[in-house]
């Protein structure tokens, strides 16, 4: 369970920030809060590597509205169609099947059952 950049047109940029007081792993969508990183249901970037609690200088690429990113849906997407919003999972990892407020527009299905797990191509809107 993770979020990854599936496709860019952008040369794959990082950047630092200390973490906050929750271990994070690597592909978790995260804002800042109170100038450190935390998981987000509103993502404004994406770990790279796993980081400890308080690490400091932990990597991260911001999320841009033209890149593609891959993750697994949380529960059965079966209702969903391509073009649907649909919402982050608390922790940051996956994607919902939930559209109200969604702000990850589904653009592709890996798997045509749609199950819960199955990964999901999109971008963030």
């Amino acid at each position: 369970e993770m979020i990854k950049l599936y496709k860019t047109q952008h040369e794959y940029d990082t950047t630092e920030f200390d973490n906050g007081s929750t271990a994070l792993d690597a592909g978790v969508g995260v804002d800042l809060t109170s100038g450190k990183l935390a998981a987000s249901t509103t993502p404004k970037y994406v770990t790279l590597q796993p980081c400890k609690a308080n690490e400091t200088r932990c990597l991260v690429h911001e999320i841009r509205k033209d890149e593609l990113y891959s993750t697994t849906l949380s529960a059965s997407g079966a209702s969903l169609n391509v073009g649907d919003a649909v919402t982050i999972a608390t922790g940051g990892k996956q994607a919902t099947a939930t559209t109200t407020s969604g702000i990850f527009k589904i653009e592709e299905f890996k798997d045509a059952t749609k199950a819960s797990g199955s990964v999901v191509v999109g971008r963030f809107i």
